[in-house]
């Protein structure tokens, strides 16, 4: 893309550039749902790249400063509106997304409502160009075969990046925060689709990004996959299944709920077996043992997070509602009791592989069909830097949060749903519930797995594994629902004590 495009020429005037990142960005970025320090004060705004891609519009990378130290960047896809028409759509349909008029040449905007630039993106995909400064695109298999040109709409979805649906067929997942290196959703949806014939995810379409994926400084722009038709996530699904569950006077759970926790530890056995197919070819993927050293990390890591979050629960415990503070004490009650038995696997041998997981696998991250699922997002834990999220860890971890999540399903619904279940006293159904949907979802996973080198080898090690994953996930809950919706604190309380 030349230098003399009128984007490339307005990037390069410094009082244009001085405007923008001194009173029009940080004006702009508080207000966007996909900026996501709004609590923080923004100290200064730099340019950090342009990528011009059409010749009133491209990418822009921003470096936000903040007072606290600390910086983040973002991706902005800007373009100028110059003719009449386009200032009238902006100004009708899309006024947040107009930064501000740039005197004589014309509206900045937010880029990702106008078609011609939707359009440009999807050739550049498809294409797989390779632009000045280090812009580079890669096609799937998917969309190289697809359609040469594209219609596209922007779902309205509320996440921290931004959607776009191609031909009703492909999603493209423009990435908002950026962090070096490389994505594992691309990474991860990209071997699995190209790579494998794991067919439970969606197909690797193509990506958008700076420089290449093999260099350190790798920054991935944005992620092109199959659009899975579908009625939902899991989560929706299950609290339509407990709600028919709680509705009912019996205490047996239906053979529907039953064959979809079962199809879904099929699917998550399939998963972690494709993920840990590669080979020596690719070492960044390729299983490798899993040592004395790493189980002591995440054992001695478990019990900080344990004695960090066990603190804070009693410093809170006055401000709890009278039967949270009941759970709460019987919690803090079995500290020495949970912390001795993670010590125990510290010194537990066991043989299993570590492989490349989901990171963030719970109901919400699959959406279901009329008769199976689709595993969705492998993005990993957001808190954590993409070479954390690219470690390799036991599968096992991946099932102790689906676990949770279906304590979550059961005891959500009667949260939820308060008034449909006044005066009814369903604890101990709640229980049940969970106990044999999740025992189903185990009991599925494990004969699917069969004999995989990723899983210890006696059946008291996995347990100990799995134990050790699911207290985690549920002492992380108690912590987030503490400090951020104490209503919600009592399922993750009774998680810990399940264990005891």
């Amino acid at each position: 893309m030349s230098e003399n495009t009128a984007f490339s020429k307005l990037f390069q005037d410094p009082d244009f550039r001085e405007a923008l990142t001194s009173v029009l960005l940080p004006g702009y970025l508080p207000k966007q749902r996909w900026f996501t320090s709004k609590g923080k004060h923004i100290e200064n705004c730099r340019i950090a790249g342009v990528y011009p891609i059409q010749d009133d519009g491209g990418v822009v990378l921003v470096e936000v400063s903040f007072s606290d130290g600390s910086r983040e960047q973002y991706q902005m896809p800007l373009a100028i509106n110059a003719r009449p028409e386009q200032r009238a759509l902006y100004q009708e349909n899309h006024p947040r997304l107009i930064l501000g008029e740039i005197t004589g040449t014309g509206m900045l905007v937010d880029a990702v409502a106008r078609e011609d630039f939707r359009s440009r993106l999807y050739t550049l995909i498809r294409e797989g160009e390779t632009l000045e400064h280090g812009l580079c695109a890669e096609a799937g298999k998917a969309v190289r075969e697809g359609a040469a040109s594209a219609t596209s709409v922007v779902p309205a979805i509320d996440t921290s990046n931004t959607a776009i649906v191609y031909n009703d067929t492909f999603f493209f997942k423009l990435f908002r925060k950026l962090d070096p290196g490389l994505n594992p959703d691309l990474e991860l949806v990209r071997f699995l689709s190209e790579h494998t014939d794991f067919a439970y995810c969606p197909p690797y379409g193509g990506c958008l990004g700076v420089g290449r994926m093999e260099e350190e400084g790798y920054l991935n722009l944005g992620l092109m996959s199959g659009k899975v038709d579908n009625h939902g996530d899991a989560w929706e699904l299950f609290q339509q299944l407990t709600e028919r569950y709680f509705s009912g006077t019996e205490q047996t759970v239906d053979t529907e709920t039953l064959a979809r926790a079962r199809l879904l530890g099929v699917r998550t056995a399939e998963m972690h077996k494709a993920l840990a197919s590669a080979g020596p070819d690719r070492p960044d993927l390729v299983p490798e043992p899993m040592t004395a050293e790493y189980r002591t990390e995440i054992t001695e890591a478990a019990l900080r997070l344990l004695e960090r979050q066990f603190a804070q629960l009693a410093e809170k415990l006055s401000s709890l509602p009278p039967a949270t503070q009941v759970l709460a004490r019987r919690v803090l009650g079995v500290h020495q009791q949970l912390n001795d038995r993670l010590g125990r696997l510290r010194e537990r041998e066991m043989e299993a592989q570590l492989t490349r997981i989901h990171g963030d696998y719970h109901l919400g991250q699959v959406l279901y069909t009329d008769t199976d699922f689709y595993i969705i997002d492998f993005e990993g834990e957001p808190l954590l830097s993409i070479p954390e999220r690219r470690r390799k860890r036991p599968p096992l971890k991946d099932v102790g949060g689906m676990v949770r999540s279906f304590h979550y399903a059961a005891q959500g619904q009667l949260l939820l749903n308060e008034e449909r279940y006044r005066g009814r006293e369903l604890t101990d159904r709640a229980d049940h519930w969970y106990q044999v949907v999740s025992q189903t979802y185990l009991d599925a996973y494990f004969e699917a797995c069969g004999h995989a080198g990723f899983l210890p080898r006696e059946e008291a090690d996995r347990h100990a594994l799995l134990e050790l994953f699911i207290l985690e996930k549920a002492v992380y809950e108690v912590a987030y629902e503490l400090n951020s919706r104490p209503g919600w604190l009592a399922i993750p309380l009774k998680g810990v004590l399940s264990l005891v």
